[in-house]
């Protein structure tokens, strides 16, 4: 549901243009320019090599923060969540060099280009067990799937009110229903990675991740302590 929904927030861009910053998450007027210009700069060899050092880095810090946070207090939350905490606190106090942002980017772009088509072959041959989705599949499954993504009756819906508190805060509708929705209604990482192949827009993997695994990590706390109370 999440896969088709993306898919069809694509074709609503290219219908309604306002609606969408083609992939960029936030309506910043000029500044939008940012990528397009890193774009334009020549990568060296060195600097796709930086860009895997400092990727590895976070990676590894976000595995010590993980395991810190267990042994100490007894969070539980996934290391590529405190991994992408660290890299958006170090981007929001801007203290990491022009030139190794523009490593990392190029070394993300790559990785995007060149490996996205064979995460998904393997997503659907190892992750991805077709025996179960068909015992699953039921009338009542199929409807709460779809009332889950599409928020058709209801105005927190994952569609519409990603778009509509997205649109408040200065995001584009379409990418913010993509990332806030779609991605915490799919199936985890393997399903940020579908999600955003279908809408055409690989480069708000960050923004899906953020979603995915905290969010996911709120709706589990939120389940721990609504489920007592009900049942």
């Amino acid at each position: 549901m999440a896969i088709v929904a993306g898919g069809l927030l694509d074709r609503l861009g290219k219908k309604r243009p306002e609606l969408t910053g083609n992939g960029k998450l936030m309506d910043v007027g000029e500044d939008d320019d940012y990528l397009d210009e890193e774009e334009e700069v020549a990568l060296t060899l060195k600097d796709y090599g930086t860009g895997i050092v400092i990727a590895t880095s976070f990676f590894i810090f976000g595995r010590i923060l993980a395991h810190g946070f267990v042994e100490l207090f007894g969070i539980d939350l996934h290391s590529y969540a405190w991994m992408i905490v660290s890299v958006a606190v170090v981007k929001a106090l801007n203290i990491m060099p022009k030139e190794y942002e523009r490593a990392c980017y190029g070394w993300y772009k790559f990785v995007m280009s060149n490996w996205t088509p064979a995460l998904l072959m393997g997503i659907g041959i190892a992750y991805t067990d077709l025996g179960q989705v068909i015992e699953a599949l039921s009338l009542t499954y199929i409807v709460l799937c779809a009332l889950v993504v599409l928020g058709a009756l209801v105005v927190l819906g994952a569609i519409v009110g990603s778009a509509v508190v997205g649109k408040l805060v200065g995001f584009y509708p379409i990418e913010a229903a993509i990332t806030g929705g779609l991605c915490m209604a799919n199936m985890g990482g393997t399903g940020d990675v579908a999600v955003l192949t279908a809408a055409k827009r690989m480069e708000l993997m960050p923004f899906a991740q953020i979603s995915s695994r905290l969010g996911a990590a709120f709706i589990i706390f939120l389940a721990t302590v609504l489920i007592p109370i009900f049942f």
